[in-house]
């Protein structure tokens, strides 16, 4: 019986760790940057509707956007990190299960 439960917790030590390298791997993914192409030929004319710059609009999306985009590429950053940790801290659990069940024999 023993040995089962030696292999149960080997399985859950394994599963865990890759679980937690995963998530550590996760937390180094970003979403990049959003940018805007430059119109040819901008630097000699501009666009204007109404005496409105047509760019605007955009340029101001483009700013907001990129600050909601830094903020989730933090916060999901964090949370996978997080859960490596977790992950972690499980296969150390499971590992030293592991041993308490060899020294009962």
């Amino acid at each position: 019986m023993s040995k089962k439960m030696f292999v149960i917790w080997l399985i859950f030590t394994i599963l865990f760790f890759s679980l937690g390298c995963f998530h550590l791997k996760a937390s180094k993914n970003k979403i990049s940057l959003f940018q805007i192409s430059e119109r040819p030929l901008s630097e000699y004319t501009s666009v204007k509707i109404s005496g409105a710059d047509v760019d605007k609009p955009l340029k101001d999306f483009a700013r907001d956007f990129n600050s909601y985009l830094d903020r989730y590429n933090e916060s999901s950053g964090r949370q996978n990190i997080m859960a490596a940790i977790g992950y972690f801290l499980a296969s150390a659990a499971a590992l030293f299960s592991m041993f308490l069940v060899l020294r009962q024999k």
